[in-house]
């Protein structure tokens, strides 16, 4: 045996079905060569093995991002943070980012909640009044926008405009506002100009590097096409891993407008451990926060309000009946627990009609269950596919939006690990943050950003919060055979964390900071606290 990399004197952590602990790691052509004791392991070494003393830090398997949009956040961090405190903040930077800019160019933003708007209100189009440039601002949730008058223009939206399965706000006068929800923001975006190959490939770039520094070294794309073209997407991912500027691994999910075009253009592709082509995804609802998520009961302060199924049964089913078909795994936003209870009725029809083995059909999101859904998901072998963060960032608008009991079913991760399901970690990011850390401890401590306590009955163990992100992140896109945890023959993607973090409470974990990210066995991100 000759490895290439030996890590030693840590606590390495395989997350295997014991969860061992070790002291060393060898790694050997990407793969884990031997995991065991310092002595044993060192014997291994050669005058060409790279040898990294870990001084007692902490090796994790790589996390795993089982629900993001890496594209979407590339193009967020080039664009307008409008993350802020107030509207006069907002229309600051977006009018900084216009005075730097052409006339005819597109000002886009994203990240803004009227929530946390010192002003207690919501963006409005006249808010740009005075700015030459169409207008696009993203809220952070990505299922409404505000836009100016010229964007508005541009799109041919006028107060007569209607739109399906979306909304067009209007004030009292039948005004249009400038907030758009689902469909119709998309009016507008169909008129924003396409983003260039160039533009996309350091956009990825940008996401990549910040989430090798989150430890992140894989993740499931959720939707390619959900942004631009899926097709263009996919080319440019595969011309940066030819080109060594993308190093995390990607499970690619495509919506199911373009799927089946999209296995035929790439019938030939091989996956070579690094971008591989996954599910069919669809939108099955809304939000919670835009109370636009298929619920079973009102919202509160709403009376009538339950929200909105973006298919019916019917035109669910015959979709899904695409992939199923092909042994292909089915991906559905499905929030609140109307959305999710109709997913699993599509689920089980398509089992009944056309039993397929281990296709392990998933819900994005999960948000609203209760104890039959979770039942119905085991029984179906249906995937949970949580945002712990979420409730963190939204957990005090879930509070104000939801009546009892769903209010006590939001992202139940305790439940959903009781009831026998996988459920798999995820960000959403850009929706917040990318940082696998940040989500860990939140589902151990369920601290909303306003210091709740948001349901406590939902909080997990530290090695709970790692398999979400590790080996159950692995099993949703099939890999478990190859990741999620650290075994010989399995890919060499590691974590390296502070000493004793096995130990550490939530609070600590939040403050936490990678200090090495390894992909393959080489070495992607160091913050320099090992000598390399």
């Amino acid at each position: 045996m000759k490895p290439d990399l030996i890590l030693h004197h840590g606590t390495v952590v395989t997350m295997n079905q014991n969860f061992e602990i070790a002291e060393a790691v060898a790694v050997k052509g990407g793969k884990i060569l031997a995991i065991g004791s310092n002595d044993v392991i060192l014997q291994y070494s050669t005058p060409q093995t790279q040898v990294i003393d870990l001084k007692e830090k902490t090796v994790t398997p790589g996390f795993i991002d089982a629900h993001q949009h890496m594209i979407n956040f590339g193009f967020n961090l080039a664009n307008v943070n409008c993350r802020k405190a107030s509207i006069e903040e907002v229309v600051s930077v977006i009018k900084e980012r216009a005075e730097a800019s052409r006339p005819e160019e597109w000002i886009i933003g994203w990240g803004y909640d009227e929530a946390g708007f010192k002003e207690n209100r919501s963006l409005h189009k006249d808010d740009f009044e005075g700015i030459p440039n169409p207008v696009y601002i993203m809220r952070y949730c990505h299922h409404a926008a505000t836009v100016n008058d010229k964007a508005l223009k541009l799109a041919g939206i006028t107060n007569e405009t209607t739109v399906d399965n979306g909304i067009i706000e209007k004030d009292d006068s039948g005004e249009v506002t400038g907030v758009l929800v689902e469909q119709g923001k998309s009016l507008v975006e169909n008129v924003m100009p396409p983003y260039t190959k160039h533009q996309m490939k350091n956009a990825v770039k940008l996401a990549n590097d910040q989430y090798i520094k989150d430890g992140i070294t894989s993740v499931h794309e959720a939707g390619l096409g959900f942004f631009s073209d899926a097709f263009q997407e996919f080319d440019v991912l595969k011309e940066m891993k030819e080109e060594g500027t993308l190093n995390v691994r990607m499970y690619v999910m495509v919506l199911q407008e373009v799927f089946e075009e999209f296995l035929k253009t790439y019938s030939s592709y091989e996956w070579d451990y690094f971008i591989k082509i996954g599910s069919m995804k669809f939108f099955g609802d809304g939000t919670l926060s835009g109370k636009t998520a298929a619920v079973s009961q009102d919202f509160k302060s709403s009376p009538g309000e339950k929200g909105m199924l973006l298919y019916s049964f019917a035109d669910l089913l015959e979709r899904a009946k695409i992939a199923h078909s092909q042994n292909k795994q089915i991906a559905v936003h499905a929030i609140g627990d109307r959305a999710i209870n109709q997913v699993l009725d599509v689920y089980e029809k398509l089992y009944k009609d056309d039993p397929k083995p281990n296709l392990r059909h998933r819900v994005e999101h999960s948000t609203v269950t209760d104890e039959a859904i979770l039942a119905r998901m085991k029984k179906l072998e249906a995937i949970p596919v949580p945002q712990p963060s979420l409730v963190y960032f939204a957990g005090d608008v879930y509070l104000e939006n939801l009546n009892e009991p769903a209010v006590q079913n939001v992202f139940a991760n305790k439940n959903f690990i009781d009831a026998g399901l996988k459920p798999a970690g995820s960000s959403d990011c850009p929706i917040i943050p990318s940082s696998p850390l940040l989500g860990m401890a939140v589902a151990m401590d369920r601290m909303t950003v306003n210091n709740h306590v948001f349901i406590p009955d939902q909080r997990v163990s530290l090695s709970e919060a790692l398999s979400m992100y590790t080996i159950n992140a692995a099993y949703a896109s099939f890999e478990e055979d190859l990741k999620g945890s650290l075994e010989e023959g399995k890919l060499a993607d590691m974590v390296v964390l502070p000493e004793g973090f096995l130990h550490f409470k939530p609070e600590k974990i939040k403050e936490t900071e990678v200090d090495m990210t390894i992909i393959g066995g080489e070495i992607v991100y160091s913050k320099g606290t090992l000598k390399t």
